[in-house]
């Protein structure tokens, strides 16, 4: 679920450096109330459970989620398959991939704990920063997770528990761990990030078609350069905490920005895949081309002047196609 391996994206919006706090001086007796006063409104910022939660499951996550696992569906009922809406099919699923993507937002945060403490713009979540411990958000993670399939089969929605159920596993026990120590792993985490259009058709359905296979192909590909822009604009982070990100690997960032223009080359071919095999018409195909085209052209002004602004310039330009895209595909539907 993009949201799955998706996270890093929500943070950039605090990419901006930290300013070192001044030398400590002797504190004027005067100056003895106002320091208590700050102790006290330091300590009213230190976040709560609540905010803790949400930090932990990462509830924003899940609106990406729900709508591509909502458009698998659209497409299954829609599509080739015919098949007929069952509106409490339809939100057991949406609620059971949703719960699931945040039983899985928390479970990397307990795998990640180490590594987390160590970047400047993740030490600060609650597993990390020792608010929780390990245990408490291992359990619930899991609980999440398993109540997120649960749902599903509670409804015999089958198919779409155990693709659930993968999404989340090869998320939190392949994907995560790789990070570690091989650049492939974006290219494994891409799968679970392009599952819930799978997830929502299979719900639909009962079966897994070509029309959830191209918004997978779409998805998958997509995240390869939406993630290397995340990752080179973290390349310092990643590296302090020692994982094997392309731009910590290859410092010079000529195979970051290669291979994510090949990534877009490649997006530009999927968007017209849904056109090619007549699902959907030419409204598709001129959009499609379009964004992916312009998504292009941002990547090369990015390899061509490697600096931070363009390469935050190149994933804004990511986070406009994908949602351009996916609006287009359902109205068009043939």
């Amino acid at each position: 679920m993009s949201s799955w391996p998706g996270e890093e994206a929500l943070a950039l919006q605090d990419a901006s450096p930290s300013v070192a706090a001044p030398p400590t001086e002797a504190m004027p007796a005067d100056a003895v109330g106002n320091a208590g006063t700050a102790a006290g409104d330091a300590d009213a910022a230190t976040p709560g459970l609540r905010e803790d939660l949400v930090e932990l499951t990462k509830p924003r996550i899940m609106l990406l989620v729900l709508i591509t696992a909502g458009l698998g569906y659209l497409l299954g009922v829609r599509g080739a398959a015919g098949a007929d809406v069952v509106w409490l099919a339809f939100l057991a699923m949406m609620l059971g991939s949703g719960v699931a993507c945040m039983g899985a937002a928390a479970l990397n945060q307990v795998m990640e704990r180490d590594t987390d403490a160590l970047m400047r713009r993740t030490r600060d979540r609650p597993v990390a920063a020792g608010r929780m411990t390990r245990g408490r958000a291992a359990m619930i993670g899991i609980g999440l997770s398993v109540i997120g399939v649960g749902v599903q089969l509670a409804f015999g929605l089958w198919l779409s528990a155990g693709l659930t159920a993968f999404t989340v596993l090869s998320y939190v026990l392949i994907y995560t761990p790789m990070k570690r120590w091989t650049t492939w792993a974006l290219w494994v985490g891409a799968v679970p990030g392009a599952m819930p259009p799978i997830i929502g058709f299979a719900a639909a359905t009962g079966a897994i078609g070509l029309e959830a296979w191209l918004v997978f192909g779409i998805m998958f590909i997509w995240q390869i350069p939406h993630f290397l822009a995340i990752a080179w604009l973290y390349r310092e982070d990643y590296a302090a905490a020692g994982l094997a990100m392309l731009p910590v690997v290859h410092p010079d960032g000529r195979s970051t920005r290669r291979q994510a223009i090949v990534g877009c080359v490649l997006l530009i071919a999927a968007g017209l895949l849904p056109t090619w095999f007549g699902i959907c018409g030419w409204w598709m195909f001129a959009i499609a081309t379009l964004a992916g085209t312009g998504f292009l052209v941002m990547g090369v002004a990015w390899s061509m002047d490697p600096s931070r602004s363009r390469a935050r310039r190149f994933f804004f330009a990511s986070l406009l196609y994908l949602p351009i895209v996916l609006a287009v595909m359902p109205m068009d539907l043939n």
